[in-house]
């Protein structure tokens, strides 16, 4: 498999990327693209029969528990955790419009 890519061809991957590439760019992308063809080509060499597909590389599961009610906080302990309480709210700084 030719894994070598023209001036060209790089040029236009950038196109439809919407990158806008130097010359020197473009001919650093295409030894990197080069690279990276390279090794797929490598790997597609690889004898995967009889090897289960992954959807996932690292076989996560879920930790699931019953969701069941615990002890419940009264007003006054939740408040006192918050930085600032203002009456019985929870006191945050404004992030929309104007002062305070």
């Amino acid at each position: 498999m030719n894994t070598s890519l023209t001036t060209e061809e790089v040029r236009h991957i950038a196109k439809l990327s919407r990158l806008a590439l130097t010359d020197g760019e473009i001919e650093k992308a295409k030894e990197d693209l080069s690279t990276i063809f390279e090794h797929i080509s490598r790997l597609s060499e690889l004898d995967t029969n009889g090897v289960e597909p992954l959807d996932h590389p690292t076989e996560l599961q879920n930790r699931t528990r019953d969701d069941t009610v615990g002890e419940v906080l009264s007003q006054k302990q939740v408040l006192a955790n918050a930085p600032a309480a203002k009456d019985v709210y929870f006191d945050v700084p404004k992030v929309l419009g104007g002062d305070t």
